[in-house]
């Protein structure tokens, strides 16, 4: 579907930067057609100058013989054919000049061949008598023509009329007759190479006129024109290209149609590679974006969505004053199951189950998995508390049934807590804490049932008050220690692995009750406030242990666990950074690894303390990547160098496809962002070495080492060699 739109807009850009070519290619062709009609002018301009200087000098001499008999209208033989000798030249177009006094031709010069024309009265000649009127009505010479004359041929006819200098009487009509081809010749008129010339406007009729001499068919072309101008009147001049056209073929610019494809295809490449490779990271976002939502198993929400969506309808219902419910759900003897048929079969079970529960609920309602055999309903319309304990009854009838998992008939049975809204906690941890507190109550009445929060449960809550002392007693008492897990580097110069960092973490040894695990006061400490003074041991504990460790030999950076919780001081940056710097540890060689919850948008103040530790040189780093809040989106606002995969992704590597693409995404995503990937929880060779082949350098998990105290960690380490992934203890 993503290539076919790809290919789609694609075309779609290539089809409009092919007509952007093209409009280039018609204003280049514009462009060049202007630069022709502007040649094509310069050219008439050029025959217009000319034209009008050899009509002038041919002129001259009807103007000179006007003012003669003007100033003396007496008329001889002798005397005309004198002042006409000396005015005409060979160089001039004119073919002889004629007088008449009183509009009859008394003389012509030459005579020779023009004898007929002598004792011609104009006014017997309409067509020459109206040419003389007009020359008489203008007092000045007019052009008449080209016309056929008398003794032969054709040629213009230029008459000018003669008053009487003192009483300004009319005398007569002086006519010239010019050979109007050779002159037009001389002007260059049939010469231009690139041109059809052509000139009309017979009688000075300019562009309305009779055509004169030239190319006639441009007339009906679109010729640029100019004008020449005569004494009286004007012609015009056109001129056409001799290709046509003004513009070009446009299969002539061969230049811009090949540069104009080589730029359209490269463009269309980038775009379809910009497309494709867009269309690749936005599906690795949407994935990652929604495993950080959704339950990679059984694509249920998960805790940290729930929560979200639970917070907003309390806030709903806080303003309607209404109620809702929460059931936490546990499911009865999983473990035995996950045990007994393997972890594969509980995953499958996992899946039928919340199969089960979905068709369960109403539309409005909302199932999660919080983790484990965990599960969480959401009544969001409740209108009376027996409805929860209806669906809850529901819920476990839908249980019952027997399930096939791995080939093996199974019962499975579950315990429901139930907590109502507002009554038993207005907020949604509240709400989770009490349901999860009335769960375990289910199973302590026998299991296979549902329990109501009431006040009696409360005095559960009093246990973790108890356990908050003894956390703070255990730190007063050097019960709590600092174990270190190996993280393994696989690289050109290392590879059969290399231990090039450790993570540190913390384990309490009660005097009563043994080896506590962090699962169980964590959490507590987390919710108390203890979480500060557990986290500001660790980090004592580490810098002492860090110099003892670079004594050794052993310059080891190291990763620490930050709850969220400990951000809530404002002052916990500066008090961290002064313990390092008072401990003088490099800053450089501390790795602080914190939850994506840190990286939600409404926390500001968190923010800034992420910013002024990467700004002092501590590494952060992203732990349990994409089990919590969805927090793609945000990764490249912040100053986090590191990703850490959490072992449910590599659940079913490499055996599923599904897990294995998913991997790869968040592979690709680290990548494109520029940060560094570890994957911890490897507990098998085979996902160490796919994950080796998707470019993974660093691993962490059981397969090479469990957590161990610092003086194991010094027996691993070999003065020459440092330290090797098989001395730390593949397959422990």
């Amino acid at each position: 579907m993503h290539l076919q739109r790809n290919i789609a807009v694609t075309l779609l850009i290539a089809l409009i930067f092919s007509i952007i070519v093209f409009r280039v290619v018609q204003i280049e062709q514009r462009r060049d057609a202007e630069l022709t009609r502007f040649n094509a002018l310069q050219e008439l301009s050029t025959v217009r100058a000319r034209i009008e200087g050899l009509l002038d000098a041919n002129l001259l001499s009807m103007r000179s013989l006007q003012v003669e008999f003007s100033l003396n209208p007496e008329v001889n033989t002798q005397r005309f054919n004198a002042l006409t000798s000396q005015l005409l030249s060979g160089e001039l177009h004119t073919r002889h000049v004629a007088i008449a006094p009183n509009l009859v031709i008394s003389n012509v010069f030459p005579q020779e061949g023009n004898v007929g024309a002598l004792g011609l009265d104009y006014r017997t000649i309409p067509e020459q008598y109206a040419s003389v009127q007009a020359a008489m009505r203008a007092r000045d010479i007019v052009i008449n023509g080209p016309i056929t004359l008398v003794q032969g041929g054709e040629a213009l006819i230029a008459r000018v009329p003669v008053y009487h200098h003192e009483t300004d009487e009319f005398w007569g009509i002086i006519s010239q007759v010019i050979e109007h081809e050779s002159l037009l010749e001389d002007a260059g008129l049939h010469q231009s190479e690139r041109f059809d010339i052509a000139i009309r406007g017979v009688n000075g009729t300019g562009e309305q006129g009779a055509h004169i001499s030239g190319a006639e068919a441009i007339w009906q072309q679109s010729p640029v024109v100019s004008h020449v101008a005569l004494p009286s009147g004007v012609w015009t001049l056109g001129a056409f290209p001799k290709s046509g056209s003004w513009q070009a073929p446009i299969s002539t610019y061969t230049l811009h149609w090949l540069s104009g494809g080589l730029i359209t295809i490269l463009f269309s490449l980038l775009v379809f590679f910009l497309l494709n490779s867009f269309c690749r990271l936005q599906s690795a976002f949407e994935t990652i974006s929604h495993q950080a939502r959704y339950d990679s198993l059984t694509s249920l929400p998960n805790r940290h969505y729930f929560m979200q969506v639970l917070n907003d309808t309390i806030r709903e219902k806080a303003r309607t004053k209404s109620a809702l419910a929460v059931l936490f759900i546990d499911l009865d003897h999983f473990k035995e199951i996950n045990d007994s048929l393997g972890h594969e079969a509980g995953d499958e079970l996992l899946v039928k189950v919340s199969e089960r529960l979905k068709t369960s609920l109403r539309g409005s309602d909302l199932v999660a998995r919080f983790g484990g055999d965990e599960f969480v309903v959401m009544l969001k319309d409740l209108e009376d508390p027996l409805d929860a304990e209806l669906l809850a009854n529901k819920i476990l009838k839908v249980l019952s049934p027997v399930i096939e998992v791995a080939s093996h008939d199974v019962i499975i049975q579950g315990s429901i807590g139930i907590a109502i809204f507002p009554n038993d906690g207005d907020s949604a941890s509240d709400l989770i804490k009490h349901a999860d507190l009335a769960m375990y109550a289910a199973k302590s009445s026998g299991r296979g049932t549902s329990y109501f929060f009431n006040d009696s449960l409360r005095s559960q809550a009093e246990s973790h008050l108890q356990l908050h002392r003894e956390i703070l007693k255990g730190l007063q008492e050097n019960q709590f220690r600092v174990f270190y897990q190996p993280i393994i580097e696989y690289s050109d110069h290392a590879p059969n692995g290399q231990v090039v960092k450790v993570e540190a973490l913390i384990r309490w040894h009660h005097p009563e009750y043994g080896i506590v695990s962090p699962a169980h006061f964590i959490p507590i400490a987390e919710k108390t406030g203890t979480i500060r003074e557990l986290g500001e041991f660790v980090l004592k504990q580490v810098c002492e242990d860090y110099h003892k460790l670079s004594n050794q030999g052993m310059c080891l950076p190291v990763s620490i666990n930050r709850s969220s919780r400990e951000f809530n001081d404002p002052q916990a940056a500066k008090n961290w950074l002064e313990t390092i710097d008072a401990m003088q540890v490099p800053r450089h060689d501390i790795t602080f690894e914190i939850t994506e919850s840190i990286l939600m948008p409404d926390k500001e103040r968190q923010h800034q303390m992420l910013e002024e530790l990467a700004q002092s040189g501590v590494t952060l780093s992203i732990d349990d990547f994409g089990t919590g809040y969805s927090s793609v989106t945000y990764l490249r606002n912040f100053p986090v160098k590191q990703l850490k995969i959490d072992r449910a992704f590599l659940i079913g590597v490499p055996e599923s496809p599904q897990q294995v693409a998913l991997v790869e995404a968040i592979m690709k995503m680290a990548k494109a962002l520029e940060l560094e990937v570890v994957a911890e929880g490897i507990e098998q060779q085979n996902q160490a070495d796919r994950l080796k082949l998707m470019g993974c350098h660093f691993m962490q998990g059981f397969l090479y080492a469990r957590p161990v105290a610092l003086e194991d960690l010094v027996s691993m380490y070999h003065p020459e060699t440092g330290f090797a992934a098989e001395r730390v203890g593949v397959g422990q």
